[in-house]
């Protein structure tokens, strides 16, 4: 598919997206995005939300690669509870969460910022092929939207436990027992 068809499937995933009550926006490639891009404002709670982008990635060798992506920003909660949120503890628990959660993927990443700062974030990304061009293949990307927004819970309730206090094991062992109910 062209660029041009890939955009028209994004903004049919727009369209559906918005009569499920999912507030989004699209933007074209240009100075505000490097490429077509779908941002979805995801509401589990009223204090727990996050974006979603959905791009597709050019890889014509797999075909049409829908990419969802979203980050939670670590910085500040690793300065209020330092012994808590070690790049170890965090490490460790990205590769448990990774584990335990069969699809989709968490990435821990670092950024340096001005004046030798560094950011510290959690991306999760999940991938498809899809050229969203049915209605079946868009209510596949809903669910996948769902389940990314189950994803986030678990990754929220974990830092939350982690806050509380609770070892990393303890924590990935009341998460577990969570997910299997």
């Amino acid at each position: 598919m062209n660029k041009e068809e890939l955009r028209e499937g994004l903004k049919r995933l727009e369209a559906y997206v918005s009569e499920q009550g999912i507030k989004n926006m699209f933007l074209e490639e240009g100075k505000q995005a490097a490429m077509d891009t779908l941002l979805l404002g995801l509401e589990m709670e009223e204090d727990l939300s996050i974006d979603i982008s959905c791009n597709f990635v050019y890889a014509p060798e797999f075909g049409n690669v829908l990419q969802y992506y979203g980050q939670l920003e670590l910085t500040s909660i690793m300065e209020e509870n330092p012994q808590a949120f070690t790049e170890l503890n965090i490490y460790q628990m990205i590769n448990l969460l990774n584990r335990e959660i069969p699809i989709g993927q968490f990435l821990y990443m670092q950024e340096e910022e001005e004046k030798e700062q560094v950011r510290h974030l959690i991306g999760i990304r999940y991938t498809m092929l899809t050229d969203l061009d049915n209605e079946a293949e868009l209510a596949k990307c809903f669910s996948i939207v769902d389940m990314l927004m189950n994803i986030y819970e678990v990754l929220c309730s974990t830092l939350l436990l982690l806050m509380e206090g609770e070892s990393l094991s303890n924590a990935m062992d009341i998460m577990a027992g969570l997910m299997e109910e």
